[in-house]
């Protein structure tokens, strides 16, 4: 599921019917005019806190890298979207490790799994959340409403959408931890 259309989804359900042609007739060429009229682009942007609370609260994502330490240590600005550690294997085997001046130490120089929690960001309308949508991508359109109805000023509203957003973000945090694809980085 793209982001287009989740913003498509809490357009419709926040009646702002003035703007829902120009999600629905959207292009990658057009992207840069269309995040250039106000509303579209708040909604855009709360996309990213919405996403931000889901993996800290609610739904954490771990990544997994595969790195080779150098001077025992892997600079932490190398994690993609990095928000923290779960763990670090060396052999399948769960690993002490420090953090010290953004990198993470380990007790000797070698090939580490490092695991840690993964902050999703989106940067265009045209991005894919697939680990959403097969769970439940209403969760994020009801979400993306009530950010949006606080940013504005309607409680009322907020207060609905925000009920019906930690409801399905309730219902979903039991269910795992999901794992990216591994990937080999160096």
């Amino acid at each position: 599921m793209e982001i287009i259309d989740i913003i498509k989804q809490s357009i419709h359900l926040l009646s702002l019917n003035e703007f829902y042609d120009v999600v629905d007739n959207a292009s990658k060429e057009s992207e840069e005019d269309i995040l250039k009229k106000e509303e579209i682009k708040k909604l855009f942007n709360i996309t990213n806190l919405v996403l931000h609370d889901l993996c800290t609260n609610y739904l954490p994502i771990v990544n997994k890298q595969i790195v080779n330490t150098t001077n025992k240590s892997y600079p932490i600005k190398n994690l993609i979207n990095f928000y923290k550690i779960k763990n670090v294997k060396k052999n399948n085997v769960v690993e002490n490790y420090k953090i010290i001046s953004k990198n993470i130490v380990v007790e000797n120089d070698g090939e580490y799994e490092i695991n840690y929690y993964y902050l999703p960001k989106v940067n265009s309308l045209f991005d894919e959340l697939d680990f959403l949508s097969t769970l439940s991508p209403e969760v994020l359109v009801y979400g993306l409403c009530a950010f949006y109805c606080l940013s504005i000023g309607l409680f009322d509203e907020f207060k609905i959408y925000n009920d019906k957003y930690k409801t399905r973000a309730e219902a979903i945090k039991n269910l795992k931890v999901f794992e990216l694809p591994k990937r080999k980085w160096e």
